[in-house]
């Protein structure tokens, strides 16, 4: 009995044992189900999770791919693969690059050893062309910080590579625009020069760099800084945007520019400047002053034009005249000396009457080839008791020149008088002469080519700076005798023979004049302009409208052996050339006055006289310094030209080449 009870009581200790133990399974049950709905709500999560990760990777622009340690390719997304292809499982420096190892160089591979984010570009071709990468490396690490991966971010940068070289192409198309700019160009920031372009510095003559941070004003000269000073006020205060107006700087050398400026006001750095331009036009303004020049001898041109005909006429009856009537007085007489005197009031009459003709646009030039020696002839020479020297320096085998002699020597006579008034104390005169290989490139506007050099330098007063502009004006002098016509007309004829004159000085210190004139190619023998050639016993048929040249070139062709006959116009000069060819004693040369004041003048009567007799011999004359007849005699028929005033030897000897056949 005893025994069944403790079985029985084992029983229920057994029964509730297991109850109990029932009861832990269904809590291990109930925990097993919790664990599996948590494990399963974690993979839902972490499967989301990877959708959403996924999703996002997928959203990204860029080009995105997870590479191990060892470099291969765990992850890319789409536009990873639509870059590059889907390398998923390969090793990137095989799969991207077609290599065996990993690159040189590698980005990522520097993340992996630093830790740090690395960017770098790179190129790819492909059938659109190049396309230009931006790949940024950063490490993938673990709770640890242990780096596990590397991720690799790809942007396609070409549209911005694109745009950044139009850009950069533009700027350098810009600066080479501004830099190579012939036009000077300043940026002005609180009255300095913050920037300046390389032909603003050559304008100022100061190297690159040098003018940055420089007052600007220190550029101007003093008589122009108040309208610079207002015209940079008037922008920054926004009274006017733009301005252009004209000031004069200085080099840094000292010398004087003439310059035009434009500029308008405009933000920099949230700073207001000035950006403008400079011009130098000092070659433009001299250019001017030349044509202006030109404009004022043209005008006084007119007037020489109007009173050379006749005023020549009547020098050659008072010059003729005088020189016969010298020949009948008994040398060393009292009217002897009394016609010399006359003789050099009508000479330096005649000397105004040439400078007055270069005035009537140049006169006309009668070209022969001279040496240099013939053109120097005399025009050194000076009273004995003078306290002036004149001392001639001629360098050997001088090129020759064609010129009208007589011109010429007019002008270096003027020069040489101009010179030997500035010394009225006495002093030395020099005169030199050398070849000039290539034309000075000093000159502005100087043609090529070779050229005799002439310098005239005295040891004067020289000339104050404000007067050399305008020391070849007409009218200008600083004299208190003359009319200021000398040097105006030295520079008119200098510019008549294609030639150029310069000239330097200072006040106090002496003058320098240069004369440029073409050479010639060589020299041709000329006759002594003082001798008189026999012509002998011919008979010369003279046109001339003026009673008092009719009776003076008749005695001086009677001197010369010549018998004379004369007429009024062309009419009455055919019709007494007719009879003498009709009657077997035809003229030996005709002088013919182009200008008359009643009948036909002479450029109709040489063509009738030619029509008439085609072998007959003309010489043209006249007193008119304009007609282009006197310079280009031969176009129209004549043999030779002999302007008025003329002189008994010179009109000999054109009488004597007209008859040999000899170049008149």
């Amino acid at each position: 009995m005893k025994n069944e009870e403790k079985t029985r009581e084992d029983l229920i200790e057994e029964l509730a044992e297991a109850c109990r133990q029932a009861s832990e399974f269904e809590k291990l049950k109930a925990e097993f189900k919790r664990v599996e709905n948590v494990m399963r709500q974690a993979v839902i999560m972490a499967g989301e999770e990877k959708a959403r990760t996924e999703a996002i990777i997928a959203a990204i622009g860029d080009g995105i791919s997870v590479q191990d340690t060892n470099f291969r390719v765990l992850l890319q997304n789409q536009n990873h693969k639509d870059m590059v292809g889907d390398h998923i499982g390969e090793f990137c420096y095989k799969a991207f690059q077609g290599r065996d190892a990993v690159c040189e160089g590698c980005h990522l591979a520097e993340s992996f050893i630093d830790g740090k984010v690395h960017v770098k570009e790179q190129t790819r071709t492909t059938d659109r062309g190049i396309i230009y990468y931006e790949i940024k490396s950063s490490p993938l690490t673990d709770a640890t910080g242990k780096i596990i991966a590397g991720i690799e971010a790809v942007r396609d940068i070409t549209q911005r590579k694109q745009i950044e070289m139009a850009l950069y192409a533009a700027e350098t198309k810009f600066r080479t625009l501004i830099e190579q700019s012939f036009v000077g160009i300043y940026i002005i920031q609180d009255n300095l020069l913050v920037y300046v372009n390389p032909r603003f510095s050559e304008i100022f003559g100061y190297a690159p760099g040098e003018l940055v941070s420089k007052p600007a004003i220190d550029l101007v000269t003093e008589e122009s800084r108040e309208i610079v000073a207002e015209n940079i006020r008037k922008r920054l205060s926004g009274e006017v945007k733009t301005v252009h107006y004209t000031f004069k700087g200085r080099r840094k050398d000292g010398a004087i520019l003439d310059l035009e400026a434009q500029g308008t006001v405009a933000e920099l750095n949230n700073c207001r400047v000035i950006i403008g331009t400079v011009i130098d036009i000092t070659e433009r303004r001299r250019l001017e002053r030349e044509a202006l020049k030109v404009e004022k001898l043209e005008s006084l041109g007119m007037l020489a034009a109007g009173i050379a005909h006749e005023y020549n006429n009547v020098l050659t009856a008072i010059t003729g005249n005088i020189q016969l009537a010298k020949m009948y007085a008994k040398p060393g007489s009292e009217i002897a000396d009394i016609l010399s005197e006359a003789e050099k009031g009508s000479q330096k009459a005649e000397k105004l009457t040439r400078q007055l003709i270069v005035f009537s646009k140049g006169g006309t030039l009668f070209k022969k080839i001279i040496t240099a020696e013939e053109l120097f002839e005399g025009l050194t020479a000076l009273q004995d008791d003078s306290p002036i020297r004149c001392e001639l320096s001629l360098q050997k085998d001088l090129w020759p020149v064609e010129v009208d002699e007589e011109q010429i020597r007019q002008a270096l006579t003027n020069i040489i008088e101009n010179a030997r008034e500035s010394m009225s104390s006495g002093g030395l005169i020099t005169v030199e002469a050398e070849n000039i290989e290539a034309a000075p490139a000093a000159i502005p506007s100087i043609r090529e080519g070779r050229y005799l050099k002439l310098s005239v330098s005295d040891q004067g007063s020289g000339i104050a700076e404000p007067c050399i502009e305008r020391i070849f004006e007409p009218f200008f002098t600083t004299k208190h005798k003359g009319v200021g016509l000398g040097l105006t007309t030295a520079f008119s004829i200098i510019q008549g023979h294609d030639g150029y004159i310069t000239v330097e000085s200072q006040a106090g210190t002496g003058t320098i004049f240069h004369i440029y004139i073409p050479a010639a190619r060589a020299a041709t023998q000329q006759n002594d302009r003082n001798r008189r050639i026999p012509v002998g016993r011919r008979n010369i048929l003279v046109m001339d409208d003026d009673e008092l040249v009719r009776h003076v070139v008749e005695r001086m062709l009677n001197q010369c052996g010549c018998n004379a006959a004369f007429s009024n116009n062309g009419e009455e000069m055919l019709s007494k050339y007719a009879e003498a060819l009709e009657v077997g004693h035809p003229f030996d040369v005709v002088i013919i006055d182009l200008i008359i004041a009643s009948g036909m003048g002479g450029k109709h009567a040489i063509k009738k006289l030619l029509e008439l007799d085609p072998h007959a011999r003309a010489i043209v004359s006249s007193g008119y310094s304009e007609d282009l007849i006197m310079a280009n005699y031969r176009d129209y028929g004549f043999k030779a030209a002999l302007p008025k005033p003329y002189r008994i030897p010179r009109l000999s000897q054109v009488l004597h080449e007209v008859l040999t056949g000899a170049e008149a």
